[in-house]
């Protein structure tokens, strides 16, 4: 089995990075949703947008876990929901942006907060199980992965100059 390069590593962690931004991009947008609207007008945009779907298809498997998996949104204040998206993406986007201009700091930071972020969330999952989330998680982890390798040749390099 042959071994992957530095370079790929880099590519690996230089894509994981932009995958988390975009994510984290999104984690901020959809708490400004919350902060901004009511679950009734959020129930029916999603309405407006899949409604016609869930009426031609009203038993399809993907849309009745969707369903279930927008139910226990409401149980939870919206405020909280919008605390808990904005405070992850904001959060993911500074660290990010330190490992992007390969701050020093960035990186034990990163590996800590993506760690208690991936504890969390498999903490959630125990009690609302989602696909999305279980993705996200296992792309954490890659980027933990990745952030600890990257860290680990940069301290090699600074130790070699």
């Amino acid at each position: 089995m042959r071994a992957i390069s530095q370079k790929t590593y880099h590519a690996l962690f230089f894509w994981g990075i932009f995958g988390k931004a975009l994510i984290s991009v999104g984690e901020i947008l959809f708490g400004l949703v919350f902060a901004l609207f009511n679950y009734d007008t959020l129930y029916r945009v999603a309405f407006m947008v899949f409604g016609g779907e869930l009426t031609e298809n009203p038993r399809d498997f993907i849309w009745e876990y969707i369903a279930r998996g927008f139910q226990g949104f409401s149980a939870t204040p919206r405020l909280v929901w919008a605390f808990i998206f904005l405070s992850h993406g904001i959060v993911k986007i500074f660290l990010l942006t330190g490992l992007w201009r390969n701050k020093s700091w960035a990186y034990p930071a990163s590996i800590i907060a993506f760690s208690f972020f991936i504890i969390y969330q498999l903490y959630q999952m125990i009690f609302t199980p989602s696909i999305l989330l279980a993705f996200i998680t296992i792309l954490d982890a890659i980027v933990v992965l990745l952030v600890i390798r990257e860290y680990r040749h940069k301290k090699d390099i600074v130790w070699i100059v």
